[in-house]
């Protein structure tokens, strides 16, 4: 909107250069340029005010947004790296690590169990007049190896027990590390969504108020193009 003492200068510049557009009299012409010239100074320190008071309002008025949250932003988003938000499986410092075998769950008892077998299979090949012939020391044998099948049998039960669960509490941890770092992501993520915000609301001012200018010297030029029409048409 052209303010009302410089769109009141255009219309007295036009109504001043028609008058005297056909006039013979100097002296009218004289006074006619010299009020255009008044005109004209009071319109320029119209416009001054103007462009001070856009200044002062928007100094007023200021905004959330600074310039340092625009170079807060800038660095923030330059700094965003996807990849630290995750978990990485891939790091051997991350990944499973399992060093037991089936005979670690061997009982220690083992030899005792086995020569107690043994020590029952004597009695009974005794009880049976084996003594110790071959026919005992079959016996024997395979009892000794059917004992060592089952201790195994269970010591493997066991190995895959034990790997079971140190593969849960891996597992666990791994996820609750993910967790970890998606609640960091969203943190991060809420951060520059903010940082963003504030960035945009100091170009907006920026742009509102150099819109503002803009306007302002747009009326100023149309102002000054009527003035110099008018007085144009006085000499």
């Amino acid at each position: 909107m052209i303010p009302a003492l410089i769109a009141g200068g255009i219309a007295a510049a036009s109504l001043i250069g028609n008058m005297y557009n056909s006039s013979a009299d100097r002296e009218a012409r004289k006074d006619a340029l010299k009020r255009l010239a008044g005109d004209q100074t009071a319109s320029n320190a119209e416009y001054t005010k103007i462009l001070q008071g856009i200044d002062d309002y928007y100094d007023r008025r200021g905004g959330l947004g600074t310039k340092q949250d625009v170079d807060n932003y800038r660095a923030a988003i330059a700094g965003y790296d996807p990849n630290s938000f995750v978990y990485d499986l891939n790091d051997p410092r991350n990944q499973f690590s399992y060093n037991k075998t089936a005979n670690d769950f061997i009982t220690p008892l083992r030899d005792k169990i086995v020569a107690n077998e043994v020590a029952g299979v004597q009695h009974s090949a005794a009880g049976a007049g084996l003594g110790r012939g071959s026919g005992a020391a079959e016996a024997i044998a395979q009892a000794v190896a059917d004992k060592d099948e089952e201790l195994y049998r269970l010591a493997q039960e066991d190995y895959r027990d034990d790997r079971d669960f140190a593969y849960k509490k891996y597992s666990d941890y791994s996820a609750a590390m993910q967790n970890k770092l998606n609640q960091l992501r969203e943190a991060t993520n809420t951060k520059l969504t903010l940082q963003g915000n504030l960035a945009n609301d100091y170009y907006s001012t920026m742009d509102a108020a150099q819109a503002d200018r803009l306007k302002a010297q747009q009326d100023k030029i149309a102002t000054n193009a009527t003035y110099a029409q008018a007085m144009a048409g006085l000499y």
